[in-house]
């Protein structure tokens, strides 16, 4: 594939995986929590029609993969010589970065959104409020989320970082 295209790829879908975990987790989140259960249809449709953090996922498993790929074809198959060389250093210590934020929010941030979604789904089909024990599970759900979220947030924060300094990092480090 050519390497244009590939970049194309790995800054359109990182663009929107940046872009909608700030949004989500900075506007979209907070604004729910403070206008309360008059927020829950809301926060439903984003999570179970709209699956927003499907497409937020999906953009961050794009954003790697072709970000691993664009690795791979311009340090000569990973050669560890030129990945940490101070000319790449920094596109490699953003790519660690961007893997391990995919991660956290793959294995931490999704399953609780899905707690979320389902529970919430169970209270507006049944029509009812939610009991103490749901009320406690949305709660800690939430609470979580937002813990995992901040992490996601300083993790792509470094990756856009050092990428966006790449250029630099022979000048700082040599």
């Amino acid at each position: 594939m050519d390497v244009l295209i590939l970049r194309l790829i790995h800054i359109g879908a990182g663009a929107f995986w940046v872009g909608a975990v700030f949004t989500f987790f900075l506007f979209v989140q907070p604004a729910a929590i403070a206008v309360g259960p008059e927020a829950t249809k809301f926060t439903y449709q984003l999570l179970h029609h709209r699956r927003l953090p499907i497409w937020i996922f999906a953009s961050g498993v794009v954003t790697v993969l072709a970000g691993l790929w664009l690795l791979v074809i311009t340090s000569n198959g990973l050669d560890p010589e030129i990945l940490f060389s101070a000319s790449r250093l920094g596109y490699t210590v953003g790519g660690v970065a961007a893997i391990v934020t995919l991660g956290v929010g793959g294995l931490y941030v999704l399953p609780r959104t899905r707690i979320t979604e389902r529970t919430i789904g169970t209270l507006i089909a049944e029509g009812r409020p939610p009991t103490p024990e749901e009320q406690q599970t949305l709660a800690r759900v939430g609470r979580e989320g937002r813990q995992a979220g901040w992490i996601v947030l300083i993790g792509l924060t470094i990756a856009i970082a050092s990428m966006a300094t790449a250029q630099y990092w022979p000048v700082v480090i040599g």
